[in-house]
């Protein structure tokens, strides 16, 4: 039997699990159409092959954690056919799938079928767990599972950061140390223990939209500015709701390292942090200062820094490497984490159903209850927030105010007839399409 020692950071990650948290993130892609979990199922098989990490399980025995081909493999325990639901049930179904821990007796990925949806269409649940996959991983393998460019669409290349060179890493580290791990953020509402139930939230966007707000900004802003802005605001909106200080917010961003033509390994992260000027009343302002602030750790390369500084520890001293994890995930540290992930960029295929959304989810952490993760692809950009059921009431009031950031920074900066149709996933709202994905209800949904 072939055994595969996980990665010193895989290896973390799986220990991050406990009786509340769960170690896995979530998928939602629907598409259009009625598909049946055997249709997926069959479509998976043929595919596996170039992914064989889906079909390798943790080594019961003792010692070092690792992987083991799985011998009681069936796709038909990981693809389960959940039946037709509303749009409730799906919500409610999303919530649960991030309650509820894969079995680690068997490869830690599955997937819900759920068909049909209104509208006739159909919606996959895939979790996997992070062990097995960071954000690009996860979606590379979507691309080779899942997903095929709709014709006469190329394939996107995988993006990858560049590198900086030792010299420079080393020349930077005072620095960004004390920028990255001095300076502290307040004590939020956020920073209590986490329970058992979960809430989601979506909010979808056109991803020119934000592309075009970006360029239009006094100060130069990427996509990833704007979505940190408007996470900043959605949180601006619920700590005004709840009376809570508008001050101290500061987020952790995940940073792929992953480079081309490096092996394909599950987590190969680093991070960056960013203060986000929820205090500030105007949206231009508040869009400025988060520009400003990514582009100095970029060009600091803080997150290669920071990446080395953490790998030199870990190789120095065990007991020197947890301590700074435990550091590194404080609530003093940073009071949320918001992951971004770049997909394909033009229309894609599912089963050979047009993909009408994708969205993400990650899971949430021990005094950092909520998570965000934003995942593009298609034309379209989705805000997925997870959130303690318990912990943080009225996670509508995020939701909302990102996109009333969206629209306030689109109303300013673009001409009326520029911004694409951005969709409304409130309750309620007038439907555009037949989906309301943007809340669920976790458990007695």
């Amino acid at each position: 039997m072939t055994r595969e020692l996980l990665s010193a950071e895989d290896a973390r990650i799986l220990a991050l699990e406990s009786g509340t948290i769960r170690g896995h993130t979530c998928k939602l892609i629907v598409i259009a159409g009625v598909r049946s979990a055997a249709e997926v199922r069959a479509q998976l098989e043929e595919r596996l092959v170039s992914v064989p990490q889906l079909t390798r399980r943790l080594d019961p025995d003792a010692g070092p954690p690792a992987w083991v081909d799985d011998p009681d493999y069936s796709i038909d325990r990981h693809v389960v056919d959940r039946g037709a639901l509303d749009d409730a049930g799906l919500r409610g179904l999303v919530a649960s799938a991030m309650e509820t821990p894969l079995d680690r007796k068997h490869p830690l990925w599955a997937m819900d079928v759920v068909s049909p949806l209104a509208g006739q269409r159909t919606a996959l649940v895939w979790r996997i767990h992070h062990a097995v996959a960071d954000g690009m991983t996860a979606m590379r393998m979507a691309s080779a599972l899942l997903l095929d460019a709709a014709p006469g669409e190329l394939h996107s290349h995988r993006p990858s950061h560049p590198r900086a060179s030792p010299l420079r890493l080393a020349a930077s580290l005072p620095k960004t140390l004390r920028q990255a791990l001095g300076r502290r953020a307040s004590l939020s509402p956020l920073a209590c223990h986490a329970g058992p139930r979960r809430e989601v939230a979506f909010v979808d966007a056109p991803l020119e939209e934000l592309h075009s707000i970006g360029h239009a900004a006094p100060v130069h802003a990427t996509v990833n500015d704007v979505a940190l802005n408007a996470v900043g605001a959605g949180l601006r909106a619920w700590l005004d709701e709840i009376g809570a200080p508008l001050e101290g917010v500061r987020v952790k961003v995940p940073v792929s390292l992953h480079q081309p033509g490096e092996p394909d390994s599950a987590n190969r992260d680093s991070f960056i942090f960013v203060d986000l000027p929820v205090e500030q009343r105007d949206p231009i302002e508040r869009l400025a200062a988060v520009a400003r602030e990514t582009r100095d750790c970029k060009r600091r390369h803080d997150a290669e820094t920071l990446y080395a500084f953490f790998s030199g520890l870990g190789r120095v001293s065990r007991a020197l490497d947890r301590r700074a994890e435990q550091w590194a995930m404080s609530p003093r540290l940073f009071t949320l984490n918001v992951s971004n992930v770049p997909g394909p960029p033009g229309p894609q295929l599912v089963l050979g159903a047009p993909m009408l959304e994708l969205h993400s989810l990650a899971e949430i952490a021990h005094r950092h209850v909520l998570r965000v993760a934003i995942v593009s692809a298609g034309g379209r950009i989705s805000f997925g927030l997870c959130a303690d059921a318990d912990a943080v009431d009225r996670l509508d009031v995020i939701a909302d105010g990102i996109r009333s950031e969206l629209d306030a920074l689109a109303a300013r900066l673009l001409a009326p007839s520029q911004p694409g149709h951005r969709r409304d996933l409130r309750p309620g709202a007038a439907p555009d399409r037949p989906a309301d994905l943007r809340r669920g209800s976790g458990l007695g949904a």
